[in-house]
């Protein structure tokens, strides 16, 4: 990572739209919650974790080089994806050590302990983004391995973590509302440069960490099956809204990131073809049978397009994936099938 890509990354809260509107609306509730009174406490209760939930998949985007995704419903229940909000327990450890260490042995010593945490920190959060375990990210073996593999690289990942403490204090001067954009925006930051740094070391897809303990299948499948519901019922919101195009790509950037995406596809077809309105499903299939056909499963993309057709009888693949989807029937010997879609041609 150069110094070039480190500069980018504290740059890209304000260069990426969606990033910087997301933050400024999370910023709004905040201050809202904060001068709301008793009623206050409910909507900070719902609002801060949704934010500390995003800066974590901030992490996790430009780990994966790619813009975070804008927080949706999911990100303000309470349940579901715990490991997202991980790393407010390291960083409330080190801010309460430092303070007790300032109250018992001055401030030098504070500075130490200080100086001795914000380096593990980054190797927390990015152990974190690349296991989704609480447990491992906090393991020795697997801090250590991340820091090395990082190289000399892992420097600025700390750096932006001082930056966060140290430019409100340089600039203690500006008015409350521009001290607190500007907190919200180092902290959106800093988890951007744990991301990169994960990133230019190759460490996101593939990297040996030590292991935990097993997952248990059972756990780990109703984990995987309740995360793609959150996402499916957020996209019915965008399709029920007229927003059809919307609720697609909120499941097509979740079929991206989901560590069994042949499973994913089947489900969310599944899902989808139940809808009241079975379109934006059928919209799907034909991107689900390109992918089938371009994989080389050409029975999978026949029972599939058999399938579809019995939900609508016009049913037809992609244009592009016509030719393909015509070899397929006939090396199925589904001549009916060749027949109606070289009508279709």
């Amino acid at each position: 990572m150069s110094p070039r890509d480190f500069l980018r990354e504290l740059a890209y809260p304000a260069s990426s739209s969606g990033t910087l509107i997301a933050l400024i609306t999370f910023l709004l509730l905040i201050s809202l919650a904060s001068a709301a009174g008793m009623l206050g406490i409910w909507l900070a209760i719902v609002v801060i974790p949704a934010y500390l939930r995003y800066l974590t998949m901030i992490a996790e985007a430009r780990a994966r080089e790619r813009d975070a995704s804008p927080p949706g419903i999911e990100y303000f229940t309470l349940v579901g994806n715990a490991w997202t909000l991980f790393p407010v327990i390291p960083v409330v450890l080190l801010g309460v050590l430092v303070v007790e260490t300032m109250q018992a042995l001055g401030a030098a010593a504070a500075l130490v302990v200080a100086l001795l945490g914000v380096p593990v920190l980054p190797a927390i959060i990015g152990v974190l983004v690349i296991t989704h375990s609480p447990p491992q990210s906090v393991d020795p073996r697997a801090i250590v391995r991340f820091i090395r593999g990082c190289g000399p690289s892992y420097a600025y990942a700390p750096l932006a973590a001082v930056l966060v403490v140290a430019v409100p204090l340089m600039l203690d001067f500006l008015p409350s509302w521009a001290q607190s954009l500007l907190e919200v925006y180092l902290l959106a930051a800093f988890f951007a440069v744990v991301g990169a740094v994960t990133r230019s070391a190759g460490l996101i897809d593939d990297v040996d960490l030590p292991d935990g303990t097993e997952p248990d299948p059972d756990e780990a499948l109703a984990e995987e099956t309740a995360d793609r519901t959150r996402v499916l019922n957020h996209a019915y919101g965008f399709v029920s809204r007229g927003n059809r195009d919307g609720g697609l790509e909120h499941v097509y950037a979740s079929l991206r990131n989901d560590p069994d995406p042949d499973e994913a596809w089947r489900w969310y077809l599944e899902q989808m073809l139940r809808w009241e309105d079975t379109y934006p499903g059928l919209l799907l299939a034909q991107q689900y049978v390109g992918r089938l056909l371009e994989h080389g499963d050409q029975l999978a993309a026949v029972k599939l397009m058999l399938r579809c057709s019995l939900v609508d009888v016009s049913f037809r693949p992609l244009t592009v994936d016509l030719p393909r989807a015509i070899a397929a029937a006939e090396a199925c010997d589904n001549r009916e099938l060749v027949e109606t879609l070289s009508r279709r041609r």
